[in-house]
């Protein structure tokens, strides 16, 4: 998968990329705008879009963001997803547990956070690309070491 830069607004060159992706949970399955951030400790989601994919189970805890913010936890959602690199054709199947918050906002434009946690047990890590010269290309995620690969 490609960086989604314009979908994600003021993103910035990071570990982390941004995208549209079908995410599915216990009561069905929600299009939702994903921030893969290899700085976040935990994946997160906004109570609302929770409430449409998942039975949550209830929580009282409480999350600090990157941005030094504490948000209220109320609860954790299962879900998975299906990662599909364009250029290699790759695919990998990733589940995990995201935390549910209702304060949850994404700064730069994300429904949800998937975190270290997930990418790291999926096995899932970013390739960067040049950014200048005869190579120059997109970053992406790197699906290569994925520890749920499909079959195509």
């Amino acid at each position: 998968m490609k960086f989604e830069k314009e979908n994600c607004v003021g993103s910035k060159p990071a570990a982390f990329s941004c995208m549209k992706l079908p995410i599915r949970g216990s009561k069905g399955t929600g299009e939702l705008m994903v921030l893969f951030d290899s700085g976040a400790d935990r994946s997160v989601i906004g109570r609302e879009k929770a409430e449409s994919i998942c039975n949550i189970e209830p929580l009282e805890e409480s999350l600090k963001m990157a941005n030094g913010e504490a948000i209220p936890i109320t609860g954790r959602c299962l879900f998975s997803t299906t990662l599909k690199d364009n250029t290699t054709k790759q695919k990998c199947s990733l589940n995990g547990t995201a935390w549910v918050s209702p304060e949850f906002r994404g700064t730069h434009g994300e429904e949800m956070i998937i975190g270290l946690p997930e990418l790291q047990d999926h096995g899932i890590g970013f390739k960067f690309a040049r950014k200048k010269g005869k190579e120059k290309g997109r970053d992406r995620l790197d699906l290569s070491h994925c520890v749920h690969e499909l079959g195509i």
